[in-house]
């Protein structure tokens, strides 16, 4: 391009940009962000959130905040995306403090938090530190605010319900889902079916599993490894069975969180051909089932 005297512009710039990002080439990226000043270009918020977005990806959360701090020394205002990208990046560290902190300087500055910034909050700074009570807190706090939660809103508390062991809550909240004018997704279902096995409520979550298909929404692989882990770790492969059948007529196949369990229903079964033929249709092909490592279950 260089070469035919076509200049490029901060469109090409900021498109090379995000190839680098996607790709993991962060390196790349960066030094492409100082080539857009040194060609007389001025980068964009659009560029920086860009590059921030990558180094959270990767984990880099200082490389991405020293990036975040550089913004306003050059003369740019950080927008609702940036705080996104860099409270999320924070949350996956494990640095909730100052995933708040950030948090509360947005507000203080008049940046206004949009719902992907409540869902986040919600999902890594209060479900994820089990904190369920002042996430429903929170939640009313959204509503007071005049922002309407959202499907992934309301999965993201389900979850943290039912990972907490407050199944029954949860299902409420499933319930009362149409109230509201949402209809639960394959997420909601596979989150509400998996507990409801492990909790050996087999034949509510069988019932659960034909209601979904009846509303239209298809069960996914993740849906049937859910349910028959449950299964599994309450040592009811009896009805794991049927199950594991169904998963093979449908084309799914088994995770490795699921092989492991089968592995270990082998090593108490003794010569089971069934339950070893039935296991072998829904292992990966490329996968031997008694060459696979533990540690690659962990």
């Amino acid at each position: 391009m260089m070469q035919r005297s076509i200049c490029p512009n901060i469109v090409t710039y900021s498109a090379l940009m995000d190839g680098y990002c996607l790709r993991g080439q962060m390196g790349k990226a960066k030094r492409v962000l100082h080539s857009i000043a040194d060609r007389g270009l001025t980068p964009s918020i659009i560029n920086y959130n860009s590059l921030i977005n990558g180094y959270c990806k990767q984990g880099r959360v200082n490389e991405a905040w020293d990036l975040f701090l550089e913004v306003p020394c050059i003369g740019l205002q950080h927008d609702t995306v940036s705080y996104n990208t860099m409270i999320q990046g924070l949350f996956h560290k494990g640095r909730f403090a100052d995933g708040w902190k950030l948090f509360n300087d947005m507000e203080a500055r008049g940046i206004t938090p949009d719902l992907l910034t409540y869902n986040i909050l919600l999902d890594g700074g209060l479900c994820k530190t089990q904190h369920i009570a002042q996430a429903f807190s929170f939640l009313c706090m959204m509503e007071d605010k005049g922002v309407n939660p959202d499907i992934i809103t309301y999965s993201i508390l389900i979850e943290g319900l039912c990972k907490n062991g407050k199944l029954d809550i949860a299902r409420d909240l499933f319930n009362q889902l149409p109230s509201k004018g949402l209809q639960p997704n394959v997420h909601i279902y596979s989150i509400i079916i998996g507990s409801l096995c492990q909790e050996g409520l087999v034949e509510i979550a069988t019932g659960l599993l034909v209601e979904m298909e009846k509303s239209g929404c298809a069960p996914n692989s993740v849906t049937y490894n859910v349910m028959i882990q449950g299964l599994l770790k309450r040592n009811e492969l009896r009805n794991a069975m049927p199950l594991m059948e169904e998963m093979y007529k449908r084309g799914f196949l088994a995770n490795a969180a699921t092989v492991y369990l089968l592995l270990n229903q082998l090593q108490g079964k003794g010569k089971d051909d069934i339950l070893l033929e039935t296991i072998k249709k829904i292992v990966p092909k490329n996968e031997d089932l008694f060459l696979l490592p533990r540690s690659s279950f962990n």
